[in-house]
């Protein structure tokens, strides 16, 4: 799902900035300013500038490499005929949005391979920039970007599910086992025992300053068993058609009634979301996305997200994908269109609970 900020398009795919990654980046930078440069023995007695400058640039740069790292994933998936519309990067790195339900294991392999290789291929041009510069600054940063991204490049070659290397020891065992939630189950166990070992790591030497491995062993754990949900979600309901779900009898709120007497109409609904029209859907009327409320008397219409601009699945979309589309916009319903013409709606909630549902009836976990 698409979060952040859009800062660009590289090779038709959308760029984004998840709001944690500013976090990082300010941190960064003033770690590299402050501690870091300060103290490399080639940069004695620089000014406090020139240390922001190289901070500043050094940051940029790495999460340029980042990217860099994230964009192979992609443009190996390309080559593989994967459709991939867009990457965000977040506070530990990135994630790319693949539009594929389901990947063969020798696709998930070198996908995931690409991306760690990438980092070492960097690692080695920026040390070799620095054996050849011989300019005090920029080799102190070249150094510095030659450490993280071989580091970036063995670190994501652990074989513990989410990192790379754990998406390639997943893929090993799909094309072996044939059973994408045992691979995963196996794959994420490797991933919990690694975030385990940073996390007693980081309580370990906390006195010297190990918060840093106890906070990625914390959030490596908790994305391990995030993804593994993720993964049974996707398995489970990709196998399900939505036609079970397809609500045609369904109430519609007029365009042009007045707000204020929509307001004392639904007060004690318990909804939040609403189908806007007459005989035709003409949108939804999201009260969660109302921000602000136009103080002068308005309609339904003026509030209501128009048809146009809404996701939407046809009868022969998987259950999956309909959650997936109403994610990506945080809707509570998506109308079902078959050849242009509106057929009904599908709730959220109701595939959620048919997910719960598959999980405690439906045979293995």
């Amino acid at each position: 799902m698409r979060q952040g900020m859009k800062i660009g398009r590289v090779f038709g795919i959308d760029i984004f900035i998840h709001p944690s990654w500013w976090i990082i980046f300010v941190f960064l930078a003033w770690v590299l300013s402050t501690q870091y440069f300060p103290q490399v023995d080639i940069l004695p007695g620089q000014t406090g500038q020139i240390y922001w400058f190289m901070g500043i640039v050094s940051a940029l740069l790495l999460f340029i490499s980042v990217l860099l790292h994230e964009l192979s994933h992609s443009l190996v998936a390309r080559l593989r005929k994967i459709k991939v519309s867009s990457i965000t990067l977040f506070f530990f790195g990135g994630v790319a949005g693949i539009e594929q339900e389901d990947l063969k294991p020798s696709s998930e392999f070198l996908m995931a391979i690409a991306g760690p290789l990438f980092s070492l291929l960097l690692a080695g041009i920026f040390y070799l920039i620095t054996l050849q510069n011989g300019n005090g600054i920029v080799d102190a940063m070249f150094f510095y970007l030659a450490q993280l991204n071989l580091i970036l490049g063995i670190f994501n070659l652990i074989p513990g599910y989410p990192l790379d290397g754990g998406r390639a020891f997943r893929a090993v065992l799909y094309a072996a086992l044939k059973d994408i939630r045992k691979a995963t189950k196996i794959a994420v166990i490797g991933g919990k025992i690694f975030a385990g070992a940073l996390i007693l790591l980081g309580i370990i030497t906390l006195s010297q300053g190990g918060w840093w491995p106890l906070l990625l062993g914390a959030f490596l754990y908790f994305i391990a068993g995030n993804s593994y949900q993720q993964v049974l979600l996707k398995d489970v309901l990709s196998k399900i058609s939505i036609k079970s779900f397809i609500l045609t009898k369904y109430d519609k709120v007029s365009p042009s009634l007045p707000f204020a007497a929509f307001v004392k109409k639904y007060a004690d609904s318990g909804r939040d979301t609403f189908v806007v029209g007459t005989t035709a859907i003409q949108g939804l009327l999201d009260l969660k996305k109302l921000k602000v409320i136009p103080r002068r008397p308005i309609k339904v219409s003026d509030v209501t997200i128009p048809l146009s601009a809404l996701a939407s699945v046809s009868s022969k979309d998987s259950a999956y994908t309909a959650l997936e589309r109403c994610l990506s916009q945080d809707l509570d319903l998506l109308p079902v269109v078959d050849k242009g013409r509106v057929v009904g709606i599908v709730k959220r909630d109701r595939l959620l609970t048919r997910f719960q549902w598959e999980l405690r009836f439906g045979g293995k976990k």
